[in-house]
């Protein structure tokens, strides 16, 4: 399928994106954790034991954060997450520097070409929006990135309280930026999710192919990468 109309411009009126496996990947700095928890933890402690309980724990945020739509719930919530893995490696440290290590030590790194493909976007003059799974600070993290003038909206699945696949995570975007289903393209990392969830509301997708999996039913494009995302909506 074309990404271009007769007249000359793109057939799509905004653009959606997810983030991780998308635009950014979690990068967690298992070693630095390892290092800021040992002093409180008999024995030492190192990165290797630290790694699966860390791992674990990022999980587990991933899995539950849409069940908490405050900053006082959320913080609660990453408090006794990070008491758990402290609990699991035996480290004794106060809590408020449990969960300022957890924080310090993730870190969201951007894909090598998302900011270059992102000012492309723009410069195409089609509204771009954030269309995530993800906690309700998802803002700020956007915001550290330097990225929050590229996009028109954000929508993060627990502040709305809806998860892709779920089309209807898709219809608050789609309500959010005014356009219909087929002039808008989701793109993201996510068979399920990102592809099925997204041509379920009725929206064109870009799969972006990181991990090689190959023809994804239902994709309109698919991409290694973004590097032809550009080029896929223009046409």
């Amino acid at each position: 399928m074309s990404g271009f109309n007769g007249s000359g411009g793109s057939e799509y009126d905004a653009i959606f994106l997810d983030v991780d496996g998308t635009l950014t990947w979690v990068d967690l700095d298992v070693e630095g954790y390892a290092s800021d928890l040992a002093p409180y933890c008999p024995g030492g402690l190192s990165a290797s034991e630290a790694r699966g309980p860390v791992w674990q724990s990022i999980k587990t945020h991933i899995r539950e954060n849409i069940n908490y739509r405050t900053t006082e719930e959320l913080r609660a919530f990453k408090r006794r997450n990070a008491l758990q893995t402290a609990g699991t490696l035996g480290i004794r440290a106060p809590e408020k520097l449990l969960v300022e290590v957890a924080d310090r030590r993730m870190v969201f790194t951007p894909y090598p070409e998302s900011e270059t493909v992102l000012r492309e976007l723009k410069a195409t003059g089609i509204p771009l929006y954030i269309v995530s799974n993800w906690d309700i600070l998802l803002r700020d993290v956007l915001d550290d990135l330097g990225w929050l003038g590229f996009f028109e909206g954000i929508i993060a699945s627990a502040v709305v309280g809806l998860e892709k696949p779920d089309p209807g995570i898709f219809r608050e975007a789609l309500r959010l930026s005014g356009t219909e289903p087929s002039r808008t393209i989701h793109v993201g990392n996510d068979s399920n999710a990102d592809v099925l969830g997204a041509s379920e509301a009725g929206l064109d997708t870009f799969f972006v192919d990181r991990k090689g999996e190959g023809e994804v039913p239902g994709a309109t494009f698919t991409g290694p990468d973004l590097t032809t995302l550009v080029d896929a909506v223009r046409g």
